[in-house]
């Protein structure tokens, strides 16, 4: 096969350069409609042996690498972000949008992440739509760290979250190059380096902070200079694919860029960004306040706008209709997703928020009780992909993860404040089943649409994650206020005039039971015994545990909803075959037994 010279790469990345790949044997065994979906990308490079397991050589291993730190980075980001929220609210005197330092990303990459994948699967081009968005994040994490307001924090974090933006293809990527029956496997690999980065990036913002609160955040984000500096070397260096070639190769860039759906971009871009503000802006001013309904009610007309469009108005955009032509799986995967979001912030938003009021008042020792988390979701991972890639099946360790993600929740339904131990059963249980989600919808994904759309398809699925998550943060968060805001007045109230205070000090012992002063504080108080204040305080933290369990209420039916349609899903057997999409090395047959699979 010969290859013509294409945009992904420069002729010095072409040093070792793929002139065939093996195309000994034509496709077998495929007879689940699902499996019609091969590359329909003209003259595309493919492994199309099925049958027989490729031998891989370092060029793919090193790939592979590269877009580990590269998810490393994405997440060491976020999860650090997520993690010197409150710190950097209160270092620089603005608590009140505080929300925005990780929601900036978090709307960056779900309004920009379907954008670069569509573009990247229009024009078969990766490698430059990754390095140039992670290239403006390194200029971000430079801008950060000087602030002295929250705007100069946001202009920076919205520079990361080009970055942040890439992870479609970051995702895409690996699965590409690999055999299709090592996607869980691969899928796992770039989540345990996911996991690997949260708890590094809560531990690292925990010790700085704990060392100095007003300089430690600042060098957590002098240290992202760092992580997305070498992730632009190593995907420079590491991933070097071969010259790919798309049917719009004869046309001239004017009519390129027609192929953009730039109609759907602009539609997607205005509709989400401004749906998610005024989700955003409702937790801070209110529903009804025109700064929140005006960017909410324009957001959801122009964002539905965009699947009108999407659907009547074009076959080849965003949302190409052959995303959908093969089955139940997408929408049902899509679903899945939007669930394990929903399920997922219910306990990053609100986990170290009640373990803060219950259990744990030291900064660091509150992130290091969210390593449980992160740990077990890690080792998860490899469990569920190992399971996966060997039984060739999506659906059965699905629905284990989902299964327990349901007894999770379930629990923090049930949590009083005497769980200062359990919680953390808790916290672990919540993370073994989320070890299962991501790995497995995104490989799914990935099986069961085409390979021309492989960073959409990706794209899609994430940007569902982080609507539902948007959404239903708010929804929790409206609901806790509304909660705490009736229990804690009312639980101290009454327990303060059992143990014999005064009524005309009710006011006073609320205000400062409320605020978790100490006794020698509360003691002012008119009426305030250590009798007294112990009953408050068992209230009060009684009015804590319940307020939150609303939030798990709203979550719980979800989980279970995600845990149905796990059964639903159809069986990816045939699909999980040794074919190799994109290859980055030419491949050869091992002629081993049909069935191995990687170490």
């Amino acid at each position: 096969m010969q290859v013509a010279p294409h945009p992904e790469g420069s002729m010095e990345d072409m040093k070792a350069p793929i002139d065939h790949v093996e195309d000994s044997k034509p496709q077998t065994n495929t007879n689940d409609k699902l499996e019609s979906l091969d590359s329909d990308v003209a003259g595309a490079l493919a492994y199309t042996n099925v049958d027989e397991e490729p031998e891989i050589h370092w060029r793919t291993y090193v790939a592979l690498l590269s877009m580990a730190l590269a998810n490393f980075t994405v997440n060491y980001a976020i999860q650090g972000s997520a993690a010197a929220t409150t710190i950097v609210g209160a270092d620089l005197k603005d608590t009140a949008d505080q929300a925005w330092v990780p929601n900036v990303l978090s709307v960056m990459q779900a309004v920009f992440s379907p954008l670069f994948s569509f573009t990247s699967d229009t024009f078969q081009a990766r490698k430059m739509l990754i390095i140039i968005p992670c290239t403006l994040a390194t200029i971000g994490s430079c801008i950060v760290p000087g602030s002295t307001s929250m705007y100069r924090v946001f202009g920076g974090q919205i520079l990361i979250g080009f970055g942040m933006a890439s992870i479609g293809l970051i995702y895409a990527i690996p699965s590409e190059i690999v055999p299709r029956r090592w996607r869980p496997a691969i899928q796992a690999m770039n989540n345990i380096a996911a996991g690997l980065a949260g708890i590094a990036a809560t531990l690292l913002v925990g010790g700085l902070t704990k060392r100095n609160a007003h300089t430690g955040w600042r060098y957590f984000f002098w240290s992202q200079v760092g992580m997305w500096g070498l992730t632009v070397v190593g995907i420079a260096i590491g991933y070097r694919p071969p010259p790919r070639h798309s049917r719009l190769d004869g046309l001239t860039m004017a009519e390129k860029i027609k192929r953009l759906d730039l109609p759907g971009m602009s539609l997607l871009t205005i509709g989400l960004t401004l749906l998610l503000a005024g989700i955003q802006l409702g937790g801070k001013w209110g529903w009804t306040n025109t700064r929140c309904l005006v960017p909410l009610v324009i957001g959801c007309v122009t964002f539905v706008g965009f699947f009108v469009y999407e659907w009547l108005g074009t076959s080849t955009g965003i949302l190409d209709h052959r995303l959908f032509r093969h089955g139940r799986a997408f929408p049902i995967l899509i679903l899945l997703m939007m669930i394990e979001g929903i399920v997922l912030f219910s306990v990053t938003i609100f986990y170290p928020q009640i373990t803060g009021r219950l259990f744990e008042h030291d900064p660091l020792m509150l992130l290091v009780r969210e390593e449980p988390f992160f740990g077990v979701a890690t080792v998860a991972c490899f469990i569920f992909g190992w399971w996966s890639t060997k039984a060739k099946t999506i659906k059965w360790p699905m629905m284990v993860g989902y299964a327990c993600m349901v007894a999770g929740i379930a629990c923090f339904a049930t949590m009083t404040p005497s769980d200062n131990k359990a919680i953390l059963a808790y916290i672990s249980l919540v993370g073994l089943g989320l070890g299962a989600p991501l790995i497995l919808i995104i490989a799914g994904v990935q099986l069961s649409t085409p390979h021309s759309l492989i960073a959409t398809s990706t794209a899609v699925v994430a940007t569902s994650r982080a609507v539902g998550a948007s959404i239903f943060t708010s929804i929790y968060t409206s609901a806790a206020t509304d909660s705490l805001g009736k229990k804690t007045p009312a639980y101290i109230a009454e327990a303060g005039l059992k143990a014999g205070l005064p009524p005309s000090s009710l006011g006073a012992f609320i205000g400062v039971i409320a605020a978790s002063k100490p006794f020698s504080v509360a003691s002012a108080v008119p009426g305030v015994t250590a009798e007294v204040y112990a009953a408050g305080m068992t209230a009060y933290h009684q009015a804590i545990a319940q307020g939150y369990r609303v939030v798990y209420y709203i979550c719980l039916p979800f989980a279970v909803i995600g845990l149905i349609l796990c059964f639903f899903l159809p069986d990816f057997t045939s699909l999980m075959n040794f074919r190799v999409d994109a290859p980055v090395e030419e491949l050869h047959a091992r002629h081993k037994e049909k069935d191995s699979v990687p170490a």
